[in-house]
């Protein structure tokens, strides 16, 4: 184990017999005080300011008391308390009382209560004058030193573990820096969080007085800190410190000071640093004196920003999302670069946290990024690339879009999506888009929808125009659709037929009605039959609704799954002929049977294997047929419109 470094001592340090007193008494001074099994450390800035670290167990007050003493300190400007364990807090309410009082101003701590007479007493004394530290407040002693708390209540990591939660100050001064955190826990692993907060150090007060809880390898391995500061009673029962935290500060090359060394039962004393501007520091511990250099300036940079999404949001917009960088102190920032269609990378923006929203952009053009994180030290990383492009104004039609068939009368939602659009005209035309009437005037292109109460003039070549109320974009509903008189007479027509079954299976064959009137009718008794004779005949109680279809089939084998309106031919087939054929829908197969609707087919609608033959357009009782492919990508709808969606 290496604890005071005697001989072989690395080239950084320059081993000195004897220190002027001249040294001592100017710049910054840092002290473990050797108080036994517990923590208390002072900080003393050159202008005299003075921070406590800790109190130690109760009866510790006169020890530190003392030193201030010495040193004729005769205030505290403020203490941090790390935690609520006796052995840290028990003797700091000892501090300034009696006639030897060394007055303090405030105490830091990480709030909330305990339960402990130390913790009663420590409350009760300080009233007053406690107040919560809280993660990445700052404080200045005199001006000179920077205290930065890095950890307080766990960092957002919930546990019951009292010393998870304990406070943690990194102190800072000129190129020096030093890490105090009671007894900060590596499990749960409270000390990586703080890694960005802090980078490399010159000097590390150890957690937990060197437990193998606390000083893990990631922390150290960011931290590298140049020498270590144990705080130990030479007679604990604890095992502190423990073989593993010695072992992974020996590999790191930290120098190791003990207070009191219960491997060899000796008492070492207060362990005292001193730095007169921050680049170098000496170590003093009784007729020791060992000076070292500090690491100088942070020349490492930031990791790349991780993952970068670059998502256009508007034809005016991209918004840019990443994971956030890493650095060995702290990454401060990110710098955003932009190209546009090509061109040369110009700053877009900075900013602070993971993402930027990219404004005032051109529509229809192509951006490219970089995005570079940089840290306090002015390092700036290698860079993460995306690229996006701003689409062009525009607005699409998506309902009625086509084939629906809506009542007279009623309400419907006419739906639309745009793009960089505020507001928008509606029009209907009932002829095809010949002729135009306005349904609304001016829309706020945002809502995209619109409740339309419907006309009540029938039509099968309806339409919808969605138009830009202050510009010349537009759009229509891609097809016709249809509107039913309200309470109309049902009206039943053959919508659909499949003479060419798909395969071999003449079970395929089907034939769909369709009922595009405004009333339900019963069906019972009704017949559908081929040139040859009746193939089928619904049976008792069918009833087909308004705007309604009910098909056919062959067999029960060709009926696709999930289709719920669908019937098997009461013959058990239909015996469709593919060279064409007549299909006749009567009222009845018996006596004075009435007409509903017949239509011939030629082999030209029948002549492609599962293409079947449909209206168009799609439910009008006056569209003529065509091939299903004519009208949508799919072969066939049985049940549904040609687009797939259910009537």
């Amino acid at each position: 184990m290496l604890t005071h470094p005697l001989t072989a001592v690395r080239s950084l340090l320059l081993l000195t017999a004897l220190l002027p007193t001249l040294a001592w008494s100017q710049g910054l001074r840092f002290t473990t005080l050797d108080i036994g099994q517990g923590d208390s450390a002072v900080l003393i800035a050159p202008g005299g300011c003075v921070a406590l670290f800790d109190g130690g167990p109760t009866g510790s007050g006169a020890t530190i008391k003392a030193y201030l003493k010495s040193l004729g300190v005769t205030n505290i400007d403020m203490v941090f308390v790390s935690h609520m364990h006796a052995d840290h807090m028990g003797g700091i309410d000892e501090v300034d009382v009696g006639t030897d009082a060394v007055s303090i101003d405030a105490v830091y701590d990480h709030g909330g209560t305990y339960n402990s007479n130390a913790y009663d007493d420590y409350v009760s004394h300080f009233s007053g004058r406690r107040f919560t530290a809280l993660r990445g407040q700052t404080f200045s002693l005199c001006g000179e030193v920077t205290l930065t708390v890095v950890a307080a209540n766990g960092n957002g990591i919930t546990s019951s573990d009292e010393n998870a939660k304990s406070v943690a100050v990194k102190i800072s001064y000129g190129e020096f820096d030093a890490l105090v955190g009671g007894d900060l826990t590596g499990s749960p692993d409270i000390e990586s969080t703080l890694l960005n907060d802090v980078g490399e150090i010159e000097l590390y007060k150890v957690h937990h007085h060197g437990s193998r809880s606390s000083s893990n390898d990631s922390f150290l391995d960011v931290t590298k800190p140049t020498v270590s500061f144990i705080s130990v009673g030479k007679d604990n029962t604890y095992g502190h410190p423990t073989q593993e935290c010695l072992d992974r500060l020996t590999a790191r090359a930290s120098d190791i000071w003990l207070t009191e060394d219960p491997a060899t039962n000796k008492v070492r004393g207060h362990i005292e640093l001193s730095s007169a501007d921050g680049s170098t520091f000496v170590v003093k511990q009784g007729s020791v004196n060992v000076s070292y250099a500090s690491k100088g300036p942070d020349l490492q940079p930031p990791s790349a920003p991780g993952a970068l999404v670059a998502s256009a949001v508007s034809s005016t917009e991209i918004d840019l999302s990443w994971n956030a960088s890493t650095d060995n102190v702290k990454v401060t920032g990110y710098r955003v670069y932009r190209s546009v269609n090509g061109g040369a990378y110009t700053s877009a923006g900075t900013t602070s946290t993971p993402g930027f929203a990219d404004l005032g952009l051109t529509p229809g053009a192509s951006y490219e990024y970089l995005v570079t994180a940089v840290d306090a030290a002015g390092n700036e990383s290698t860079a993460s690339s995306a690229s996006a492009r701003t689409p062009a104004p525009g607005i699409t039609v998506t309902k009625p879009n086509g084939g629906e068939s809506w009542a007279g009368g009623r309400a419907q939602n006419i739906t639309w999506t745009a793009q960089d659009i505020s507001n928008v005209k509606l029009e209907y035309s009932l002829d095809n888009g010949a002729s135009w009437t306005v349904i609304a005037s001016s829309v706020a292109a945002s809502t995209g929808s619109y409740s339309w109460t419907v006309p009540t003039t029938a039509s099968t070549t309806a339409r919808v125009r969605v138009k830009d109320a202050f510009g010349t974009d537009w759009d229509m509903s891609d097809g016709p659709f249809t509107i039913n008189m309200v309470n109309s007479p049902a009206k039943v027509i053959l919508n659909e037929i499949l003479a060419n079954e798909p395969g071999s299976s003449t079970n395929g064959e089907f034939v769909e009605l369709v009922n595009v009137g405004g009333a339900s009718i019963d069906i019972s008794g009704w017949t559908l039959s081929d040139a040859t004779s009746v193939r089928h005949t619904f049976a008792a109680g069918t009833v087909l609704g308004a705007g309604k279809a009910i098909v056919v089939f062959g067999g029960a084998s060709g009926i696709p799954a999930g289709t719920t309106n669908a019937v098997v031919a009461s013959t058990g087939t239909l015996s469709l002929n593919n060279g064409g054929d007549t299909v006749t829908v009567k009222t009845s197969s018996t006596g004075t049977a009435t007409t509903i609707d017949m239509f011939t087919y030629t082999s030209a609608l029948a002549s492609q294997d599962g293409v079947s033959m449909n209206r168009s357009p799609d439910a009008s009782a006056t569209g003529s047929f065509v091939l299903h492919t004519s009208l949508s990508s799919l072969s066939a709808s049985p049940g549904t419109r040609v687009s797939g969606v259910g009537f």
